[in-house]
Order: C-alpha cells, then sequence, then structure tokens
C-alpha cells in the first residue's frame, strides 16, 4: 500500500464452521503474515475481539483451535487465559485424513475466566 501500513493479518470472531464433539460454538482466531509473527499482535487483537465477544455480543464461551504443531497460536491461547483439556482435541474434518496437519488442539476462555 503506498504510503500506508501493509496489511498484517485479521482477527475474527465466528461461528464454528462445522460439526465435532463441542459444537455449536464461537470462536476467535487470528492469521498474520509471518513478518508480523512475534510482535505481540495476535494476543492484543484476540484479546480485544474476546472483551467485544463477552461485553457487547454476550458469548459464554469462545473457543480457540489450531493444528498440534502450531505452538506460536497456542501460546497465544495461553497467553490470553484460555484454557485447554487435552480430552476435547480432535480430528479436524475440514483436513483429509492422514494431513500432518489434520489434529487439533482446543481452548476454551469463559467471561470469568478472562484477562481484561
Amino acid at each position: 500500500m503506498r504510503g500506508g501500513t501493509p496489511f498484517a493479518g485479521v482477527v475474527c470472531l465466528r461461528e464454528v464452521p462445522f460439526e465435532a464433539h463441542f459444537t455449536p460454538a464461537r470462536e476467535v482466531g487470528w492469521r498474520l503474515a509471518p513478518e508480523h509473527w512475534g510482535k505481540g499482535y495476535a494476543t492484543e487483537g484476540a484479546r480485544g475481539a474476546l472483551q467485544y465477544a463477552f461485553a457487547a455480543l454476550r458469548w459464554d464461551e469462545v473457543v480457540a483451535m489450531t493444528a498440534v504443531q502450531n505452538v506460536r497460536s497456542e501460546r497465544v491461547m495461553q497467553r490470553l487465559g484460555m484454557t485447554r483439556d487435552p480430552a476435547d482435541d480432535f480430528e479436524h474434518p475440514k483436513v483429509e485424513k492422514g494431513h500432518a496437519l489434520r489434529r487439533h488442539i482446543l481452548y476454551r476462555i469463559r467471561p470469568s475466566d478472562s484477562r481484561q
């Protein structure tokens, strides 16, 4: 972008778009360009999204998920105060069977758990 800040990425709130043992559910998610990793943008953006989800939308729980290998995103979930029960981990139905990224971990947070 000429004369402006380059696009860093997105943070979103949405309904989980597939069926799993924990759905229906609402999630917070983020995707940043690699050059913006490690600068706190995902944590800051997701924290703001959670505040909005709990205060304005009155959601009673928000989940976040990632492939087991994505340690960076898992650390963001932990910094947000989200918690993981390994019994909630799952095979992502939109990732083909046998693919290395199919196994996902699930974190949850409720308004009372939120670090705000």
